[in-house]
Order: structure tokens, then C-alpha cells, then sequence
């Protein structure tokens, strides 16, 4: 009469609560059905119970069921923003701030990106449709399980159903960081397959994300996620600029065994301004070289379980950083938004921007003029020419900016679309980070075939409106 699992989700590989998260139980020997039959207990890393589900099976001659648990475990994740190692600081701010400078990695704080939920199946007895059920909570033994769930957008392009594979958790050289960065048919200079592509001012942060909680399938056998992250740089003429660097992210702020839903994703610095700041910090001189060569074209970053540069220990895709400084005459605008996989991309905007207030509301009565209250046999009636009439007691207002791109690839097409329908978007202001919400009602996916130079523009509300007088 013991409930169990039939099917579960991968206990390693990071599974999207953005598709039905399936979890199908039988029993082999029919129960009352009076009640609910099976019970799915959903806890966290730590045993706290989160929630608790019931449900029958499906007839009395089929005694299996399915709970979809994804609604319920999103509820329990969401994106970080906040530098774990000097809390009062954006992630943006990891390896260049006053204070731990030195630590370039950093974990969840605010929300955790990723969790591992722990699953135990009961059934519940009833011996008539009017008595009280009876929950056999824990079984004897226990049927347990568990999985580790992420918020990672799901678009059904005509594929069947299928589970998360661990492709964000780094272990083979088509695994990704938390990015949507796109791959324009650049040959990376590593290994020589492509790259994904990132442009970026030399004085500019950036940061990228990836799922350190081991998937168990990593090339050196072990079951650790990349300790390593390797760093080359290359100049206007095509040399590499000194001999490379790595940075051991174990011992800046990185935990490549993780034990807590906080690390289980982790985020690095890997900007133009964190790496040099971080160089200078940690006496990274090879870093320092290549960070600050002033003929620096692009640098390019991949994660490894090895200090050593292989390609048998390639644990990530390379993605490669694009020096570009701008040289339009407007003042340029960074994004950084929420990607489709929960992690953070940035987005630099060029060309001319535009701020302006609206839905500007007014709060007004009329006020009769004179000295009416202060009349007497010795002081007659009168008033001044500047006496207000109709008086405003309270503005409020919108704050909204209008942002454009420079003529982009039409390879950016799908990560410029991310941030229209992203969930959290800042405008970047030096070391803040600015709250905004993106209005358009559409986005269209330029082609060069359509529209032979590509630009996007983008209309954005300030969360927080302007205190007005």
C-alpha cells in the first residue's frame, strides 16, 4: 500500500520552474478513496516544510497521479542584485569596492537564484467518505527525494516536453554562464570555436553568473563545480598581450563545493573596471598587464576545474569582451537587466537619449482672495495682485528616459529582446544602480534583410518617482 515516485526530475541538473515541474507517484495495491491518497511534502535545504500537496490517483484501476510542483518552488527563488561580500553594495560592485576589494565572486544575499528542495511522498487512509483521514507521514521507510529548481524562461518552439540537462551548471564546453550573450561566428582564441559575444567600455562593470552547485558530470571526474577562471587578452593587432591570467575563485569570495542555497549560483566581475580594480587589489600582475595595455582590442574568460589552459578541462563556453569606448557625441546609457536564465547581462546604449516627466497630477483648490479674517471698523477690505487664486498644494509626476542603440549585429536581436521583457532592469549611474521598468507595449526582431542598419530604442519609467515640491 506504500506510496512511491515513479518519475522525478534530474536530483542534480537545475530544473525550470518557468514549465510544469512533474512529479508522477503510484502505489500498487488500491487504497480508500474516500480522501485525497497520496501526500508530496515540499521542503527546503534545511527540512523546514514549505508546502504540503494531496491529490487522488487518476481512477481505481490506474493508480498513479501527478503533482506540478514548479508554481510552488518559484515562489521560493528570485534574482540577486547584492554584493554578499559588502551587503550595502550592487553586484556590479564585486572586485572594486572600498572594502573587500579582493573578492571578486560573490553568492546570493538578497534572494536565492537557485534552491534545492527536498520531497516526501505519504498517502493518507480514510475508512468512509464522513471520518477523518489518517496521513501515513513519514512512510516506514521514508520515500524521498530531491532537485534544485531555477527560474529559466521556457518558449515551445515545437519541442516536446524535457527537463532541465545541467547546461548552466559549467561541466562540458557547450555548458553557459547565466547569459544570454549572443554568438556572432567570432572564433574564440583559446580553442578556436566560437564565442560569445559582450561590447564594453574600458571603465565599465559587468558580471556573469553561473550554477556552481555541481551537476556530477565534470570532465576531471570529480564532483566540483570550475574552481578557475582563465583570462586572455589580445591587442589591436591581433597578439596576446602577456601571458595570460587565471583567477582562483576559491580564494576571492568562491566556494567550488558549495553547501548552501546561497552558493549555488555564484557571480564574478569580470568588467573592464572589475578586473582592473581586482588586479591592483590581489597583486595579479598578468591580469594587471593585459587590463591595462592600452592597445587592449578584446579579452576572453571561460571557467575550469584546472588551473591549466585545455581544452580537455574547458568547462564553459568562452565569452569574449569587446573594448568599445563609443564615439557618439550623446552621453552613453548602460542597462542591466535580468536575463531569460536568471542571471545579469548589460546592455550599452549610444545614441541620443531623452528624459522627460509625465503623468504630471496636480492636487488644487481655490482660494478666495483678500483679508477677509482680519476686516474691522479700522482696517477695510483688500487684497495684493499676487494673491493666488487657484493654489497647488501637491505634484506628482512620472519620470520616464528614452534610450537608443548604436547600428548593432542582428545577432543581438534576442539578448536587446530580453530586456523588453525583462523583470528587472537598472540603468547604470557610476557604482548605482538605478530602478527603471521597461513600457513597450512590443518589441520587433530587426533583421538586416528588413531594415538594413539595426538600432532599437527603449522607453523606461524610474520605479521610483521624483520627490516634488
Amino acid at each position: 500500500m506504500a506510496a512511491q515516485f515513479d518519475n522525478v526530475p534530474d536530483t542534480t541538473d537545475f530544473q525550470s520552474t518557468a514549465e510544469p515541474l512533474i512529479i508522477q507517484v503510484s502505489e500498487t495495491t488500491a487504497g480508500p478513496f474516500f480522501k485525497y491518497r497520496f501526500i508530496l511534502v515540499i521542503k527546503d535545504r534545511a527540512g523546514t516544510q514549505l508546502a504540503k500537496l494531496k491529490t487522488h490517483p487518476l481512477s481505481s484501476t490506474n493508480l498513479s497521479a501527478i503533482f506540478d510542483i514548479s508554481r510552488v518552488l518559484d515562489d521560493y527563488i528570485g534574482p540577486n542584485v547584492v554584493n554578499s561580500n559588502v551587503t550595502t553594495e550592487n553586484i556590479l560592485t564585486l572586485g572594486r569596492t572600498a572594502t573587500q576589494q579582493t573578492m571578486i565572486v560573490g553568492t546570493s544575499y538578497e534572494a536565492y537564484v537557485a534552491r534545492q528542495f527536498n520531497l516526501e511522498l505519504g498517502y493518507e487512509d480514510a475508512t468512509s467518505n464522513t471520518a477523518d483521514p489518517v496521513e501515513v507521514l513519514p512512510q516506514s521507510p521514508a520515500v524521498t527525494t530531491s532537485l534544485y529548481a531555477f527560474r529559466d524562461e521556457f518558449t515551445n518552439y515545437g519541442q516536446g516536453y524535457s527537463r532541465g540537462a545541467g547546461e548552466f551548471q559549467p561541466s562540458e564546453y557547450t555548458d553557459n554562464f547565466l547569459s544570454v550573450a549572443p554568438d556572432l561566428g567570432y572564433a574564440n582564441r583559446f580553442f578556436g570555436s566560437t564565442c560569445r559575444e559582450h561590447r564594453i567600455g574600458i571603465d565599465q562593470p559587468y558580471v556573469l553568473a553561473w550554477g556552481a552547485q555541481p551537476s556530477g558530470d565534470l570532465p576531471s571526474g570529480t564532483d566540483t563545480s570550475p574552481q578557475y577562471m582563465h583570462i586572455r587578452g589580445w591587442d589591436t593587432s591581433g597578439s596576446q598581450i602577456g601571458a595570460g591570467a587565471n583567477i582562483n575563485m576559491n580564494l576571492y569570495g568562491g566556494n567550488n563545493t558549495p553547501t548552501t542555497d546561497a552558493e549555488a549560483v555564484q557571480f564574478i566581475g569580470v568588467g573592464p573596471a572589475n578586473l582592473t580594480a581586482w588586479a591592483s587589489a590581489a597583486s595579479n600582475s598578468n591580469l594587471t598587464t593585459i587590463m591595462t595595455d592600452p592597445d587592449l582590442a578584446f579579452y576572453e574568460v571561460y571557467l575550469s576545474t584546472t588551473v591549466s589552459v585545455s581544452v580537455a578541462f574547458q568547462d564553459t563556453l568562452v565569452h569574449r569582451f569587446t573594448i568599445d569606448n563609443g564615439c557618439s557625441k550623446y552621453p552613453r546609457k548602460q542597462l542591466l537587466f535580468l536575463n531569460r536564465h536568471g542571471g545579469w547581462d548589460a546592455f550599452n546604449f549610444d545614441q541620443r537619449s531623452e528624459e522627460r516627466l509625465t503623468s504630471i497630477e496636480r492636487s488644487q483648490y481655490n482660494r478666495p482672495r483678500g483679508n477677509w479674517d482680519s476686516v474691522s471698523g479700522l482696517i477695510d477690505f483688500t487684497y495684493d495682485g499676487w494673491e493666488r487664486g487657484v493654489t497647488t498644494t501637491n505634484v506628482k509626476a512620472e519620470k520616464q528616459i528614452t534610450v537608443s542603440t548604436d547600428y548593432v549585429e542582428e545577432g543581438f536581436n534576442e539578448m536587446l529582446r530580453d530586456i523588453a521583457v525583462s523583470r528587472s532592469v537598472y540603468l547604470v549611474d557610476g557604482n548605482n544602480l538605478i530602478p527603471v521598468t521597461v513600457t513597450d507595449s512590443e518589441y520587433l526582431f530587426k533583421t538586416s534583410v528588413n531594415e538594413k542598419l539595426i538600432s532599437y530604442s527603449f522607453t523606461l519609467r524610474y520605479s521610483n518617482r521624483p520627490r516634488l515640491k
